[in-house]
């Protein structure tokens, strides 16, 4: 399969195999995500998703394990069926606004294992109107971008990096033992700089979109996804 083709679901199971992670939830809406069959078929036990804003059944006819009609996902999160439970991999791909990327964002690193992956869908906007803060019909990254950045550098103790790859795709690491809670802290010390400049922005998504396409390489911590894939493999 050559490198264009290569999607957010390819990457989720790029990870799987490097990292020896075997369980997968997917957080999506009914208009966002669209790949789920695809992780289906990579042997994840548990293979789950929770579906919010769940305005029509998925085209892929694949049963949903959580859904809410709306925004709120709290019930979905005290299921019993998912309360407690952690996951290797965690999939977001939520509704592009601020609020619901942040909480989904928060939320998907609470459910991951240490050790193991969220993955933000959306991390890399291609211009300013992809970028608007609010719903647009048709190509829609929103603010996602946004919110992972300021979850990363504002947990400026965890490992993260952004595959150039369908929309970006950024990839937050939970560290697992004291071994790599100290080297990820030790990292920390080196990013505050940035993470001042980036404060600096507040909500101004304007100002903010203005820094990320001035400085997004060391903001998302860019990875060419050809040189990654051949690391991973």
């Amino acid at each position: 399969m050559t490198l264009e083709y290569w999607n957010k679901a390819h990457i989720c199971g790029l990870l799987s195999i490097r990292f020896g992670l075997t369980s997968y939830l997917e957080i999506t809406t009914s208009t966002t995500g669209y790949r789920y069959a695809e992780a289906s078929q990579m042997d994840f036990q548990p293979c789950m998703r929770l579906v919010y804003r769940a305005t029509e059944s998925p085209p892929d006819g694949l049963p949903v394990d959580f859904t809410s009609a709306d925004d709120d996902i709290s019930a979905c999160l005290d299921d019993a069926r998912l309360k407690g439970r952690t996951f290797g991999i965690v999939f977001v791909d939520p509704h592009h606004t601020y609020e619901c990327s942040a909480r989904d964002i928060q939320e998907a690193f609470r459910l991951v294992s240490p050790g193991g992956a969220v993955v933000v869908h959306d991390c890399l906007p291609p211009n300013r109107a992809t970028a608007n803060p609010s719903h647009v019909p048709g190509e829609w990254c929103g603010v996602t971008y946004k919110a992972y950045i300021d979850f990363v550098l504002g947990n400026p103790n965890l490992d993260y990096f952004t595959v150039d790859a369908d929309y970006g795709c950024g990839v937050i690491l939970k560290p697992a033992g004291i071994a790599a809670k100290i080297k990820n802290w030790l990292r920390a010390r080196r990013v505050r700089a940035l993470k001042d400049e980036w404060r600096a922005v507040g909500n101004d998504f304007d100002a903010a979109f203005d820094k990320f396409m001035a400085d997004k390489t060391r903001l998302l911590r860019l990875a060419d996804f050809g040189l990654l894939r051949r690391k991973l493999l």
